[in-house]
């Protein structure tokens, strides 16, 4: 069984075989689950923190919905657009996330690790990792290095949230965007060459 977040109701599924009884379950819980917050984000540190140096760049990734028609933005646009959070090798790169929704949102980046900076602005030597959960009305900075040259995904780790428009890239300048094609359906891509393939035994 599972809370919901700031509330005390449950969910769940139960399989069960043929002809098995199902006890009563309860539809509520004893407590509340307590809301997400920055509170273990501020106690973690980096075991092998990014070399100190100043940003060259600094991105703003504002974080914002509409829960009525369910369409979730980074910087006001929702994906597929060919908006991007955009980059050259070598740079020190800042991201600075800003939740206005009512939600919290998993911020993932593909293909860099990054180091939190400061949380509602209070700067702290931060985890070093790929993700970050930022609260509802929470602005979380982060720091990374461009030190890997392409195109790469940066999203909302809840998948509801990414199909429906939580979802942006990050591009290099001068990066192949050859198979950066947002304006395309999934049914006009399955038949192009994919770029990058695995043997199969």
């Amino acid at each position: 069984m599972r809370k919901g977040e700031g509330t005390n109701l449950l969910s769940g599924l139960v399989l069960r075989t043929k002809d098995a009884a199902v006890p009563p379950l309860s539809r509520t819980a004893a407590k509340l689950t307590a809301s997400l917050d920055n509170t273990q984000e501020l106690h973690l540190r980096a075991a092998r923190p990014l070399a100190a140096r100043a940003a060259d760049r600094t991105l703003p990734a504002a974080l914002g919905g509409d829960m009525k028609n369910y369409v979730w933005t980074i910087n006001g646009a929702a994906y597929p657009n060919r908006s991007s959070l955009d980059v050259r090798i070598g740079e020190r790169v800042e991201i600075d996330l800003t939740n206005s929704t009512s939600m919290a949102h998993p911020m993932h980046l593909h293909g860099h690790d990054f180091e939190v900076l400061s949380v509602d602005g209070e700067p702290i030597p931060g985890a070093l990792r790929d993700t970050v959960v930022v609260p509802p009305g929470s602005k979380i900075s982060v720091g990374f290095d461009a030190d890997n040259a392409g195109i790469w995904a940066f999203h909302c780790h809840l998948i509801y949230h990414l199909v429906t428009g939580m979802f942006t890239v990050l591009r290099y300048d001068g990066a192949d965007v050859q198979f950066w094609q947002p304006e395309k359906q999934a049914s006009e891509l399955k038949n192009q060459p994919e770029p990058f393939t695995t043997p199969r035994p």
